[in-house]
């Protein structure tokens, strides 16, 4: 993609997948359009909605110039439609945006005097429910949001995640390094993994968004109970073998060793409950659940479930 001249470029690019978000998106997006720091561009790739979604961007992008908007002839899922919308960011320094959140004002000005010489930096949240309202409940107070970039606390990232696109600013840099790998992962836990990696992510405490909890949230920061639903085991051991996979297979890895020994264990579940995997887990359980609020009983628990025979 032409890049143009760099004084022409806006110092932030912010990348929205939108689809059926008409419910919250104007609040969303006024609370980006009211942001201390006012050079960004907001690249909106629409993922063939078929409420009143287009009608609110393209209300939006005829008075706002800053907001560029892309609209998909088919639907392509949010994960491929954030990345599309990367291909038509412009600046150094890109955000992940969710189109039913709210961002507080200072959001960009705190990671930008922040994010330093690393490639990513992350920050907490608050929820609010379906109308924004607080619930006294931060996104650290539900998983364990600690600094990557050191062997314990990255294996974490096979069951875990405390990283979340929403709170995301990455370098453009970190693009050469998270193409490299075709895979279906999400693209917040797959930029999280890569940058832990390489050791150039940094955790920002501050609280800079409200993460709004409804029913149409493609992740839940508090996990809603369903029951024993066919099939779960079964796709949450291809899950974790894909992660360990794509992490193992990162040429930059320097611990791939523990990776590719988890998946000569994990493997054996085929067979039948593997007694080895259970000692493996249990003696680095402090590492795999490095990004879990979970004590040792429930762990126990977890690292059983791990172990159990998969068809």
């Amino acid at each position: 993609m032409e890049q143009g001249n760099l004084n022409d470029m806006p110092l932030v690019s912010i990348a929205m997948a939108t689809y059926n978000g008409y419910a919250f998106l104007r609040q969303q997006l006024d609370s980006i359009l009211t942001q201390t720091i006012t050079d960004f561009e907001i690249i909106i790739v629409d993922d063939l909605s078929v409420d009143d979604t287009r009608s609110i961007l393209k209300e939006y992008g005829q008075t706002d110039k800053r907001i560029k908007l892309y609209f998909n002839d088919k639907n392509v899922g949010y994960r491929e439609a954030f990345y599309m919308a990367l291909e038509h960011c412009s600046s150094n320094h890109i955000l992940f945006c969710d189109q039913d959140d709210i961002w507080l004002p200072h959001k960009l000005e705190t990671l930008l005097n922040t994010i330093g010489e690393d490639l990513l930096i992350f920050s907490d949240s608050a929820l609010v429910d379906d109308t924004g309202n607080q619930i006294n409940v931060k996104l650290s107070d539900t998983v364990k949001m600690v600094q990557p970039g050191e062997a314990p606390i990255n294996r974490g990232f096979v069951i875990g995640n405390c990283v979340w696109g929403h709170t995301i600013m990455f370098h453009r840099n970190l693009l050469a390094y998270t193409s490299g790998e075709k895979n279906m992962h999400p693209h917040d836990w797959w930029f999280a993994v890569v940058s832990s990696h390489l050791n150039r992510i940094k955790f920002c405490p501050a609280v800079l968004n409200y993460y709004r909890q409804h029913q149409k949230n493609v992740t839940q920061a508090i996990p809603v109970k369903t029951g024993k639903v066919a099939g779960r085991k079964s796709a949450e051991f291809e899950l974790q073998l894909s992660r360990m996979s794509s992490i193992a297979n990162l040429d930059f890895n320097n611990d791939n060793n523990f990776y590719h020994r988890w998946q000569q264990l994990f493997l054996k579940r085929r067979t039948g409950f593997s007694f080895s995997l259970f000692a493996f887990l249990l003696s680095n359980r402090k590492d795999i659940f490095s990004l879990k609020r979970k004590n040792l009983p429930a762990q126990i628990v977890e690292i059983r479930k791990m172990c159990r025979k998969v068809s």
